[in-house]
């Protein structure tokens, strides 16, 4: 990279600024060291306020995933490498025992991927612990990934095709979306990801009406509506919000390291039937 930024430095095809930049963006400094490590929750000069888009839906979804109730998001931070992370704090409380916690959690928005339209992944969910860095953040293992949800996001499914399908799918029950919000929060997931190039246009769809939900797993429970709860799982969803009818793909993965969620998501607008 050095000898390509030179070049490029040379050429004058990109300024002093740019090139620094790009080497911060790395994690490299001015005089071609690596920088410092810097926990994105413990810096207080780039807290910003949180709106009610992207940076407020993914802790929600993840905090009723774990049991815990969000309350509040008092501040999070970015940080723009090659991809756009999300250092969130989280105010929450225990569902079991209703105490208080503060929660943190990096979120890292990535490129788009196996024919998804929206990508994203956590590196690190916990509990703040006392003292500031006791934790460091692991790389994604996405290696060891399920092979089954590996490859190209699949196509939306309205009804399951064969006799044995119901060891693989479960439709969701409206009991279940009662007693799990997130599912709710993945609906909204699926919308943003169709809009995810204006918040505006996300904001001004909202809220999102369920139609159905079913879900695909290869993992085995003992009872159908357990398939919610796997650690990799397909979400095939039908939503409508403003009039309009969509149909979302939504692939929730892990590589077995605590803390670790990637979801891909894919979504369209049904178009109208004109026969």
């Amino acid at each position: 990279m050095a000898d390509v930024l030179r070049q490029l430095l040379d050429s004058g095809r990109i300024s002093d600024e740019s090139c620094l930049s790009v080497l911060r963006g790395v994690g490299i400094g001015a005089n071609g060291l690596p920088l410092p490590y810097r926990d994105g929750w413990t810096s207080e000069e780039d807290d910003e306020e949180v709106d009610q888009g992207f940076e407020s839906t993914i802790p929600k979804a993840l905090l009723l995933f774990m049991n815990l109730q969000f309350t509040r998001i008092p501040k999070y931070n970015t940080r723009l490498t090659l991809y756009r992370s999300y250092f969130v704090t989280v105010d929450v409380v225990d569902l079991d025992d209703h105490s208080p916690h503060t929660f943190q959690t990096l979120v890292t928005r990535s490129y788009p991927m196996n024919g998804a339209s929206f990508r994203v992944f956590t590196q690190l969910c916990r509990i703040k612990p006392e003292k500031p860095g006791e934790e460091r953040i692991s790389l994604l293992a996405e290696q060891a990934i399920d092979d089954s949800y590996k490859g190209c996001i699949p196509n939306f499914l309205s009804q399951p095709r064969k006799d044995d399908d119901c060891l693989r799918f479960y439709e969701v029950q409206e009991q279940d979306i009662c007693e799990n919000d997130w599912l709710r929060l993945y609906s909204d997931f699926a919308l943003y990801a169709r809009w995810s190039y204006t918040d505006d246009g996300y904001k001004s769809c909202l809220p999102v009406e369920i139609k159905k939900i079913v879900v695909e797993t290869c993992e085995t429970h003992r009872e159908p509506r357990l398939k919610l709860k796997s650690r990799n799982a397909i979400f095939h969803i039908r939503f409508s919000a403003k009039g309009r009818d969509y149909t979302s793909v939504v692939r929730r993965t892990t590589d077995g390291i605590t803390g670790h969620l990637i979801l891909e998501i894919n979504t369209c607008v049904d178009e109208p039937n004109m026969d």
